[in-house]
């Protein structure tokens, strides 16, 4: 067995929140966390930090959480200190030795999945090596840490640091491959602090790494961001995302039990469309010899409508319709409910926990798409797009006078996945624009990257001019905006909601556009769906059909997530996207 070991710390960073700093709109964290889990070696990753920050962001892409001791968090502890703690800790909770521990950075965004392969083979083809470590022929230190190379291991110029015209290598320190007889237990002594190998006294395989190094200044960040995407990096997919991993990586999840009977192995898939922008995911249940049944309706199901269906059913690929109790009680054999998208309001956790029913979700899959229709709509409002369509197709050539959206006050409530996507384009497309935001548990580092104005929600009703809604639908979110609220608002106040339909008290609403109380909504999630209400009578009320993520990539991403989970789970594998304690614990108060 192979185990990563992703190091980063809060304390001494050069600049204030390095390793959850955005970098393509992900925490710097993740992309090592993405490398080691997208491994053909790797079987676990493991997160070793002081920050409680990075600890979440790591629980939520699967790594399992390694504390520290308190003198480990001291100035003069050392990343020796902490891979020996590490190790001990990973080899308590495997209960054996390991093959050899893959150490990485955690502000080394550039180490990708096949360079920490590539090491591995390097280790395993050679039985007298120590270690394989990452090593680039760009001068970045002082000329003393020059290596050259001898019977293909790393060696220091002991006498005279090397001039221009000979062959040095200097250590990038982001990346070792060790071998743990090697280490653990009697680490040697490194030449210098945390450079963990001593390659004066051990065999040391090079392993020459192109891309740039540690990210230490918040000016890298762009320079960093440009490799990436020549590599196939953006904000809403990797190259790690294009097809499933050969090797799924482990989490702390418990393994699952492979359904026993025909029914338990049966597919349900309610969600619609499924498979129409990319036949992938009805291609991964082909591969696999799974009985399924797409939605024969070919709309969201009603409660009793699935409550009818699902009982032959031991899975269910859902997505918005009400999965019950009562849904639940009528599914005898129902093991697994892997949910196509974010919204987890449509699913009892309580139900489906007692019921012993695994509950998974595809959360970042969709936020691209909702991002971009909630700044669409924006537009959309502020230029009358609609109206300008329907008196062209009525005969009449009007020019509409709008507003700019650079000339804007945004309210943002809720900054989350897509609140900070939204925040995003604002920012990059928009020069010009004021954002406030309110939200339960902010994420300073990212606001103040972005420049946003904390305040509370009344705040945002009184002086928005538009007010965008990026929030889960939960007790304290459902009718959030009503009478009251809309009071507050300017006259020419623009409401947009791509959340969930129920936070707007939608005959409120109406009864606002139609006495002109504010200048125009648009929204694109309704209490009930589908939707045929007073909103659709009214010209300043852009409607569009719970479309957020109908991009044909995001669409496509969530349903091959929820897909490969199934596979996953018929396979006897550990779970990638369970739904998290937190959304559990949320729907306990309800």
């Amino acid at each position: 067995m192979i185990a990563a070991l992703v190091c980063g710390r809060a304390e001494n960073q050069p600049f204030p929140g390095r390793n959850t700093f955005p970098l393509l709109g992900r925490p710097l964290m993740v992309y090592p966390l993405l490398a080691a889990q997208h491994s053909d070696e790797i079987t676990r990753t493991f997160l070793s930090t002081d920050d409680a920050g990075m600890a979440r962001v790591g629980k939520h892409y699967g790594a399992e959480i390694i504390e520290r001791p308190a003198e480990l968090n001291a100035p003069d502890a050392t990343l020796e200190d902490v891979i020996q703690h590490g190790y001990q800790e990973i080899k308590v909770r495997l209960g054996d030795e390991l093959e050899a521990l893959v150490v990485l950075l955690a502000n080394a965004p550039t180490v990708t999945n096949g360079l920490i392969d590539q090491g591995i083979a390097i280790l395993r083809a050679d039985a007298t090596l120590d270690a394989v470590m990452t090593i680039s022929r760009r001068n970045e230190f002082h000329p003393m840490y020059a290596q050259q190379l001898s019977d293909r291991c790393l060696h220091p110029f002991h006498e005279t640091p090397p001039d221009a015209n000979m062959d040095a290598y200097f250590p990038d320190s982001l990346l070792w491959v060790l071998r743990p007889s090697s280490f653990f237990g009697t680490m040697r002594p490194s030449v210098r602090p945390n450079w963990v190998v001593n390659t004066s006294t051990q065999r040391i395989a090079p392993l020459v790494h192109e891309g740039y190094g540690d990210v230490d200044y918040a000016w890298q960040i762009p320079a960093i961001e440009e490799w990436l995407r020549r590599r196939g990096f953006t904000e809403e997919t990797t190259p790690y995302t294009i097809k499933p991993s050969p090797t799924p990586t482990l989490t702390s999840a418990p393994l699952i039990v492979a359904p026993t009977t025909a029914a338990e192995r049966r597919v349900l898939v309610t969600t619609v469309p499924f498979g129409q922008p990319n036949r992938y995911p009805i291609d991964l249940l082909a591969r696999d010899k799974v009985e399924y049944i797409i939605n024969p309706i070919g709309r969201r199901l009603k409660e009793e409508e699935l409550a009818e269906m699902i009982g032959d059913f031991g899975i269910l690929i859902a997505g918005t319709e009400p999965i019950t109790a009562k849904v639940m009680q009528a599914a005898p054999n129902l093991r697994l409910i892997s949910r196509v998208g974010i919204g987890l309001d449509s699913v009892d956790l309580q139900a489906a926990r007692a019921r012993g029913i695994q509950v998974t979700y595809t959360p970042d899959a969709p936020s691209p798409a909702v991002a971009e229709l909630a700044v669409g709509l924006m537009i959309g409002l502020l230029r009358d797009i609609p109206g300008a369509d329907r008196t062209m197709r009525n005969g009449v050539w009007h020019r509409f006078m709008g507003q700019r959206l650079a000339e804007m006050t945004i309210g943002v409530l809720g900054m989350g996945r897509i609140g900070k996507k939204v925040i995003a384009h604002l920012n990059g497309g928009f020069p010009g624009v004021r954002i406030l935001v309110n939200d339960l548990a902010p994420d300073v580092d990212f606001g103040n990257a972005h420049h946003v104005r904390w305040t509370d929600k009344e705040t945002i009703f009184r002086e928005a001019d538009i007010i965008t809604l990026h929030l889960p639908l939960t007790p304290l979110t459902k009718n959030l905006i009503g009478a009251r609220e809309i009071e507050m608002m300017k006259p020419s106040a623009l409401l947009v909601n791509t959340a969930r339909g129920n936070m707007i008290v939608e005959h409120d609403l109406a009864t606002a556009l139609k006495s002109g109380r504010i200048a125009g909504a648009a929204i694109d999630v309704f209490e009930r769906e589908p939707y045929s209400g007073e909103l659709a009578t009214l010209d300043r009320c852009i409607l569009t059909c719970h479309m957020g993520s109908m991009s044909q990539d995001c669409r496509a991403r969530m349903e091959i997530e929820a897909t490969e989970e199934v596979i996953r789970f018929l396979r006897s594998e550990p779970l990638r996207q369970l739904v998290p304690e937190s959304e559990y614990a949320l729907t306990a108060q309800r």
